[in-house]
């Protein structure tokens, strides 16, 4: 999780990889009364712009969602440096560090009083933990790693654009990267699993192709402008047709 985006991009990345994360805001000037957020033009800024919840690998997590904002001193526009503590024993207890404005470290504990994320934005490092203890979610400037509570294998391994997905038992099972124009993902061998086109904009545009694990094509068709259209044809593990659709008719 870089500091200076990667944290938001390694999220979005994880969305369209189909977790369900969930967001709300995060009142995390509250007793700070003598406090606010700006924002480079110097224009003042809810903390809602700053801090957000997130629910990722099963655990409550807090996400700074613009590192350019700056704390300051309402009545002097000084920069603050100083501690940020805001508690509620059903909801949430943090402790974020300021330096000159700028938020450096961030903690928080679950309500049972277990450390639940240590986030240290200077070296890029962090870590994320349960209710009970076990290591959830770790990143540093590279990568971000999901691990299984359970079995604490390897459960998912997150870069700028490639992430890796792993069994219970912690062994690879496929991996996918992204592009500009495509998402593509394998099997552990290195052989193709599925191709979607995307446009910039990330709206599927193109052929679609899907694999079997011996290499056999599986699915082909096509998409335009984001809705499945033309000639879609599944195909069994030999080779053969199992059936043809045309999507205009369909639709």
């Amino acid at each position: 999780m870089r500091s200076t985006g990667f944290i938001a991009i390694s999220i979005i990345l994880l969305s369209a990889c189909l977790n369900n994360n969930r967001y709300r805001p995060h009142y995390f000037l509250r007793g700070y009364d003598h406090l606010e957020f700006r924002n480079p033009e110097n224009f003042a800024t809810s903390p809602h712009q700053f801090i957000e919840w997130r629910q990722l690998n099963g655990v409550q997590t807090y996400h700074i969602k613009d590192h350019s904002l700056t704390l300051v001193h309402k009545e002097t526009g000084e920069p603050y440096t100083g501690p940020i503590r805001t508690f509620h024993w059903y909801a949430y207890n943090i402790e974020a560090l300021f330096k000159e404005g700028k938020i450096y470290r961030m903690r928080y504990w679950h309500p049972n009083r277990k450390l639940g994320m240590d986030a240290d934005y200077i070296h890029d490092i962090g870590f994320v933990w349960n209710q009970y203890g076990f290591p959830a979610i770790s990143w540093n400037s590279e990568e971000m790693i999901y691990k299984n509570p359970s079995t604490q294998k390897v459960r998912q391994i997150i870069t700028d654009s490639v992430t890796s997905y792993y069994d219970i038992n912690g062994k690879m099972t496929y991996y996918s990267i992204r592009t500009d124009t495509a998402w593509q993902s394998y099997y552990p061998t290195g052989s193709p699993r599925f191709f979607f086109p995307v446009t910039p904009e990330g709206i599927r545009d193109g052929e679609v192709r899907r694999w079997y694990p011996n290499g056999q094509l599986r699915v082909q068709g096509y998409y335009k402008n984001g809705e499945e259209w033309g000639n879609w044809i599944e195909y069994d593990s030999l080779g053969g047709i199992i059936q043809k659709v045309n999507m205009a008719k369909v639709q």
